[in-house]
């Protein structure tokens, strides 16, 4: 019997990418062009808010090492740090997400947190009034790909919402999905099968054979450059970079290394 083996290719940080490059906020884009992960980022600034400040490099070091207390930390900022700000998520809603995680933040503290946020980053403010004018113009939003939509709903805070996560979210699985399509016909000739696409991931089943040209084909298909144009400052180009995992089982894939 051949050996099978499982690549799962996976959009590093992309929402949070393409929120930066939406928003035109260039503080914002220099965290991502620098190498900075953005999940870490939010939790340093969730622990000055619970007066327990750390540095980056040290929350880094503690993450890198297994510190299960840094990979918590960075699991409640990525559930509801980055993108609860993004999206102008309720505050109730971020302290119960947060709560989740075994973070306790008061009323107070979460509008210190919000606050802090949008002076680290006033484009995101900026995006959010674009997506407005934008939906009480014409109801409609076009992504960097060109897929549109229309909004039906009452222009209200809760369609506002929506609104703010249809850009970067769309864009993601775009870009998964465009990936599969190009890729799909070669892999097919590996004698390998894509099994799921979980927004901006993909799985890919391949003969342990040809693991090293499965890789390189999906790599290729994933790398889109897109041109975006913000509400507010200049275009620039989105790169969204794809990291790999792999394996024999699904729950026991290893990062892949160059």
């Amino acid at each position: 019997m051949k050996r099978k083996m499982l690549l799962e290719f996976d959009l590093s940080q992309a929402e949070a990418r393409a929120v930066a490059y939406y928003c035109g906020d260039e503080r914002m884009k220099n965290l991502f062009k620098g190498g900075t992960d953005c999940h870490i980022d939010r939790a340093v600034d969730i622990l000055k808010v619970l007066r327990d400040p750390i540095s980056y490099d040290n929350f880094v070091d503690m993450y890198t090492s297994g510190s299960e207390k840094a990979k918590k930390l960075r699991q409640a900022a990525k559930a509801v740090g980055v993108h609860a700000t993004n999206y102008d998520v309720g505050p109730m809603t971020v302290i119960t997400a947060l709560r989740g995680h075994g973070i306790y933040f008061t009323r107070k503290q979460e509008q210190e947190l919000r606050f802090g946020t949008h002076n680290k980053f006033p484009g995101i403010r900026i995006y959010q009034g674009g997506v407005q004018a934008a939906l009480k113009k014409t109801r409609t939003l076009k992504t960097a790909k060109g897929m549109s939509r229309y909004f039906f709903s009452k222009l209200d805070d809760n369609t506002f919402r929506r609104a703010y996560a249809y850009l970067p979210q769309c864009t993601v699985a775009e870009i998964t999905n465009d990936a599969i399509v190009i890729a799909e016909p070669q892999l097919l000739e590996l004698d390998s099968f894509i099994l799921a696409q979980v927004h901006d991931s993909i799985l890919v089943e391949v003969p342990e054979r040809n693991v090293q040209s499965a890789y390189d084909i999906c790599k290729k298909a994933l790398y889109q450059p897109l041109e975006i144009y913000p509400f507010f400052g200049q275009s620039d180009i989105l790169i969204i970079p794809s990291d790999c995992k792999y394996g024999s089982h699904w729950g026991e894939l290893k990062s892949w290394t160059e």
